[in-house]
């Protein structure tokens, strides 16, 4: 499944690339170009994640100065934040693996060239190695004939490179599928591999190609602004592994990865300069319209608030004078009900004396009438 999955279509690519230019560095370049682009996809969403979360690098700083002494609680208001913000911190991570396995794959094309890119059967290439011209050229070069299908195909189609044209004549019934190869690219064999103990064209590629890497480090961490404890240990971590494995592989494998790393460095530096910029613009313009919308509710909310004080102000007044109403209303009453019921006091009282009067008249009279 790795090989027809994988494997087959980079051949296939590589070689289509081979065949258009007729140069095996260039072609290494552009399916270098290829694949950024067919990845660029997943690199953005990458990308906006990473930004996602360095845009909250201040309010992580603030959590990590709170909770210094307690890691647990600053974990936990650590994972409460980017629920609420909506990120996830390990997906900008997790895009930047989907490249590592066309990196094992194209090794495979680079070191297999007879089997991956001409797709000649394990016959076939020992046949070709039986030829004498083929043979001779190998056994110069110290070469293991037994071993050189399996484990030293590049020397074979270097050999093929040299021989050719005996090849297409003496062999015609291979001569449909071979490719006459030819791994030099501004004067250096991209087939070979870089040696520590030869200071050579070669073994600067290495060179070039970890400080390319860098390079593109420096880059992303100087985008990245204000960083917490937690993510300068990290960035130095990756600053300091990515070049050095550069360099190591690079004195491991043939040349030709080495290009595929200069050229994945350098549009990949291009590429992340294009990105920051972008989305850098696209989340200062989103918080722009946050803040406004913001800014809008709570002008609503204060307007909102003054009316329902405004309302309760005047609720109160006309409770108020309601209250007034009434209790002049009451007073009025009060006042006419205590005249009322004066007068009627007043009255009876008259009525009271009269009464008096006329009995002491009437016992006055009684008594002139008794004498």
């Amino acid at each position: 499944m790795w090989n027809t999955l994988i494997v087959q279509p980079i051949s296939w690519l590589l070689r289509t690339l081979y065949e258009l230019t007729a140069s095996y560095g260039i072609a290494i370049i552009l399916f270098t170009i290829i694949m950024k682009i067919v990845f660029l996809p997943f690199a953005m969403k990458g990308k906006k994640s990473m930004i996602a979360v360095q845009r909250l690098n201040p309010k992580l700083k603030e959590l990590e100065a709170k909770y210094k002494n307690d890691k647990e609680k600053y974990n936990l208001e650590l994972q409460k934040l980017y629920k609420k913000e909506k990120v996830n911190p390990l997906s900008g991570c997790l895009w930047q693996l989907l490249p590592f396995p066309i990196i094992i794959a194209l090794f495979d094309v680079v070191r297999r060239p007879l089997t991956n890119l001409m797709r000649l059967s394990g016959e076939q290439i020992e046949q070709i190695i039986s030829h004498p011209a083929i043979s001779e050229s190998l056994t110069a070069k110290g070469i293991n004939l037994a071993t050189a299908a399996a484990q030293n195909q590049i020397p074979v189609a270097n050999a093929i490179h040299e021989n050719f044209d005996k090849l297409i004549v003496s062999l015609p019934e291979v001569a449909s599928t071979l490719i006459d190869i030819d791994f030099t690219f501004l004067g250096m064999n991209l087939s070979l591999t870089p040696s520590f103990g030869y200071l050579n064209a070669y073994w600067f590629l290495p060179i070039i190609s970890g400080a390319m890497a860098y390079v593109g480090m420096q880059i992303t961490q100087k985008f990245s602004g204000n960083t917490t404890q937690e993510q300068n240990q990290q960035g130095k971590m990756f600053a300091l592994m990515s070049p050095i494995m550069s360099v190591w592989f690079g004195f491991m494998w043939p040349a030709a990865m080495s290009v595929y790393w200069i050229a994945n460095s350098l549009i990949g530096i291009v590429q992340d300069f294009l990105l920051n910029l972008y989305y850098k613009k696209k989340f200062d313009l989103r918080d722009a319209e946050k803040e406004k919308q913001e800014a809008a509710q709570a002008q609503a909310q204060a307007k909102k608030k003054a009316e329902l004080s405004e309302k309760h102000s005047q609720d109160s007044k006309m409770t108020r004078s309601n209250l007034s109403n009434t209790s002049r209303k009451k007073y009025e009453r009060l006042k006419k009900q205590s005249k009322q019921s004066y007068n009627q006091n007043k009255s009876n009282a008259a009525g009271e004396v009269d009464n008096a009067d006329s009995d002491t008249a009437d016992d006055a009279k009684g008594a002139t009438d008794d004498d």
